[in-house]
């Protein structure tokens, strides 16, 4: 049963899926390009390639040649050797395709005339009108960064910068002592007096 499937999806013929009645081509274009400028196909070219492919060619008539060797070959840039039947990326990225329509109907794409689906186990795009009382897209969820805990100050009460600031002082004054020392002690190897050199 799911070979008999994957070859009614490689040679684009199913069972049961309906077309939808002919369409204004403008009206398809608009819809179309709606969908192309939602975040979904901005974010992979290669589903808005794939898209836009099955459109054209139902546009132009030839949407009962809309098989997954054509898509994989004309649309996703496979080599003219690519097997439909035991390679089933076109069927994976139908899925993705089918799925960016969804978010892009929910979150995306204000309610226009028409609605492009692909029917589940074919790639023939089939457009949908949307009842004029259909509801506005929910935008999509944003996912809030995790907030920081607002940080600790290094020191929690005035007493502890006073401590700090009285330990600084005393340090400064040690270390100044020290320097007088030491140059006083280096002023002391020789005195000159009359020619001659006293020693301590």
């Amino acid at each position: 049963m799911r070979r008999t499937s994957r070859m009614a999806e490689a040679t684009g013929v199913t069972d049961g899926t309906m077309q939808g009645p002919h369409h204004d081509e403008a009206e398809v274009r608009r819809a179309l390009d709606a969908c192309l400028r939602s975040t979904p196909f901005v974010r992979s070219p290669k589903l808005a390639a794939f898209l836009t492919f099955v459109v054209e060619e139902e546009l132009a008539g030839r949407g009962d040649e809309v098989k997954a060797y054509t898509i994989a070959v004309r649309a996703l840039g496979r080599s003219p050797g690519f097997d439909p039947v035991n390679d089933p990326s076109v069927r994976v990225e139908a899925g993705r395709l089918r799925r960016a329509l969804d978010d892009a109907y929910t979150h995306h794409v204000e309610a226009g005339v028409l609605r492009i689906r692909i029917p589940t186990g074919g790639y023939r795009p089939v457009f949908q009108p949307v009842p004029s009382g259909a509801p506005k897209p929910r935008p999509a969820p944003v996912q809030e960064s995790p907030v920081a805990p607002p940080r600790r100050p290094f020191f929690d009460s005035r007493g502890q910068v006073l401590v700090v600031v009285l330990l600084s002082v005393i340090i400064a004054l040690l270390c100044a002592q020290v320097g007088v020392t030491l140059w006083l002690y280096l002023q002391r190897p020789a005195v000159t007096r009359t020619g001659q050199v006293w020693l301590d």
